[in-house]
């Protein structure tokens, strides 16, 4: 009896460490030492965490330019991994993204830090997170994150070794969130789209300026969410990540330091998001959006556990707000359904500011001591405190009334290709049909002089909208817009938004005119028809008078001559934007 009740004893001692022997050991993170993962160990990390954890899931979520699949590592303390259903039951779902620039590896290591800490402490796990589902991309610019050396981002202070910025197509991810030339882009949305996350993380490094402060914080531009979810952003959400930041963790942080004018820092602005970058595209999906820009000049190790307190300290403060925050997320989705106007483009409101404790470092002129240039550096040694003007305020530069559907033609498949990854539903027409639109005309614009991307971006957009009949051919696409993907339709198609398919050159094309005529055989035909059309020849004969350009340029007679006959009919479409826009009222 007693050598059996031994045997069950060494039995339950030993099951445990015998279990722990067959499991792989995770990988040793090694950010205090100044080495963050790569790529590979990375993954092998959150494997180790799925095999470990039923918790825990890895994902292969799409294709990336780097040949390698883009992952999705999720926590979920009831083990649902089905997002649809985590939302049906009434939990927020949580997006990180890390390594979008893996020169800044940050978010990296301290997401691998945080998935480990929760997994093993399930007392944690269901009072930290009980409400929430973590969703973690690991490593987003895995192209970037293969191309190490220690000499990316030369002055930042560590890591030993730093990923590439761009990806494998050399192209920089934080300005491809809309466009999606990147597989990684594509898959992101896809993921973005399936997860459809009420909060979301992308975690960076900044080195555009220079101050006491560890980490510092880009949140969604307040004024582009509905009026309550502004209101708790503004008031509730970011004062109480802040406090908590400074209070638990002694770790105060600030707005990210965008300053007025070089030199001491007496005031900064709010970041304009543009929809090109993460939390910009985030923005129009009525999440709750945030961006960590740790300080470059800070300890590696230092801007990991900044980054990884904001993470708990997001996952916490959504888990215990969550019902009032998934309720002002469902309204504002419901209000993006029939909203009627949409603002394209914010400016900033210098008439209101908010004041904020700054800790800075004193501005001093000095003399480099390698090539002996005179300019200004802020002096670590003279530390200040002061209190400043935060400007975050913006207003509206451009709005546009919402049509309640647009027409894209089945020749631009790149661009219906975009919308289909971001979850727009559309329609084809089953025949070609005339239908009556608000047409817009391209009135002028500045195509940039060199590349950004890839692409010579068009900017001073201006238009001119006309109610004609076009006809449209059997296969072209109908885009209601009354669906969750409105804010990505309205502003992705609109030719005057900063950042739409317009401005990225998809539709360049159309610009280049039509037919035309040739000045060898045009002549002979325009003096038929002068001598049979006497209203025509007295108006050519009128703009010649009053025109001295026309009067002495034969080109420009014939010219004005081909605008003003019946054969310019051909050329109606001479910079008339594919895009059409319907109306209930014009018979839809």
């Amino acid at each position: 009896m007693r050598r059996t009740i031994l045997i069950l004893v060494l039995q339950l001692i030993l099951t445990p460490f015998i279990t722990a022997q067959e499991k792989r050991p995770l990988p040793q993170l090694r950010y205090a030492e100044n080495h963050s993962l790569t790529w590979e160990e990375a993954i092998s990390y959150y494997q180790i965490l799925d095999e470990a954890y039923p918790e825990a899931k890895l994902m292969e979520m799409g294709m990336t330019d780097a040949g390698r699949p883009l992952h999705l590592f999720v926590i979920s303390p009831e083990r649902e991994f089905d997002p649809a259903v985590v939302h049906r039951q009434g939990k927020a779902v949580i997006l990180i993204n890390n390594g979008i620039h893996p020169g800044e590896p940050e978010g990296i290591d301290a997401s691998a830090q945080y998935a480990a800490d929760l997994l093993s402490d399930r007392r944690r796990m269901n009072s930290e997170i009980k409400n929430c589902v973590i969703a973690i991309i690991p490593v987003y610019n895995i192209g970037g994150a293969l191309t190490r050396s220690p000499y990316y981002r030369i002055n930042q202070n560590g890591p030993d070794e730093k990923g590439a910025r761009r990806n494998t197509r050399y192209l920089d991810l934080n300005r491809d969130f809309v466009k999606q030339d990147s597989r990684d882009a594509r898959a992101f949305a896809e993921i973005y789209c399936w997860l459809d996350p009420d909060v979301f993380l992308d975690t960076h490094t900044t080195n555009g300026s220079d101050h006491q402060f560890t980490v510092t914080l880009i949140a969604t531009q307040p004024e582009k969410m509905h009026p309550e979810m502004e209101e708790f952003f503004r008031n509730k959400m970011l004062p109480g990540l802040y406090s908590r930041m400074k209070s638990v963790h002694n770790n105060e942080i600030v707005p990210y330091v965008q300053y007025t004018e070089r030199g001491e820092i007496k005031a900064i602005t709010g970041f304009e998001e543009h929809p090109y970058y993460s939390t910009g595209y985030s923005a129009l999906f009525n999440s709750f959006g945030f961006m960590t820009e740790t300080l470059v000049y800070k300890p590696y190790a230092e801007r990991v556990k900044g980054t990884l307190q904001f993470i708990t300290e997001l996952a916490r403060f959504t888990s215990e707000n969550h019902k009032e925050m998934l309720a002002l997320r469902a309204e504002a989705d419901r209000l993006t359904l029939t909203a009627r106007e949409y603002v394209l483009d914010w400016e900033q409101d210098t008439a209101r500011w908010d004041l904020l404790t700054f800790r800075g470092y004193r501005w001093e002129e000095t003399t480099l001591p390698l090539s002996g240039r005179k300019t200004g550096t802020y002096n670590r040694e003279k530390p200040y405190v002061d209190t400043i003007r935060y400007y975050n305020y913006f207003k509206p530069a451009l709005t546009v009334t919402v049509p309640d559907a647009y027409i894209v033609p089945f020749a631009w498949e790149e661009v219906i290709e975009r919308l289909k990854v971001n979850g727009v539903e559309m329609s084809q027409l089953g025949a070609d049909t005339t239908l009556k639109v608000e047409s817009t005309y391209i009135e002028s614009y500045e195509p940039a002089k060199r590349a950004t991307q890839g692409h010579f971006f068009n900017t001073g957009v201006k238009v001119r909208r006309v109610t004609q009949e076009i006809t449209y051919l059997k296969g072209d696409y109908i885009i209601p817009v009354n669906q969750r993907a409105n804010k990505y339709i309205i502003y992705m198609l609109e030719p005057q938004s900063e950042a739409g398919f317009f401005a990225w050159n998809f539709f360049d094309s159309f610009l280049e005119g039509q037919d035309w005529y040739s000045v060898w055989g045009f002549e002979s035909h325009l003096k038929e028809l002068l001598d049979k059309d006497p209203a025509l020849r007295s108006a050519f004969e009128k703009a010649k008078k009053e025109d001295e350009k026309v009067a002495a340029d034969p080109v420009a007679q014939l010219q004005w001559l081909y605008q003003n006959t019946p054969v310019s009919e051909l050329e109606k479409r001479t910079r008339l934007y594919p895009v059409g826009r319907l109306f209930k009222s014009t018979g839809i």
